[in-house]
């Protein structure tokens, strides 16, 4: 599932902004407010309670790669002997 666009993205949020400030606004009692949780929530949440994800295939990450960590440790021994020699 890819993410929308900036623009769909900003306009939705218009909308929810705006439903929301409606309904604060015609609200009579506070205690009559019932919050909805979002999707992406840091509480822990029963298993059959969460939304399905569709993840696709990761992003390549190239610090993660062999080659990019023996370039690593070929950087860090190149300064361990520039040190020694100083």
């Amino acid at each position: 599932m890819n993410k929308p666009a900036s623009f769909d993205r900003h306009v939705e949020h218009r909308r929810v902004r705006r439903a929301a400030h409606v309904e604060l606004a015609t609200m009579e009692e506070p205690d009559d407010l019932a919050y909805t949780l979002p999707v992406h929530t840091s509480m822990k949440a029963d298993p059959a309670e969460r939304p399905e994800l569709l993840v696709g295939p990761g992003r390549f990450r190239v610090w993660k790669t062999k080659a990019w960590k023996r370039r690593a440790n070929q950087r860090a021994e190149r300064a361990a002997a520039y040190r020694a020699l100083a």
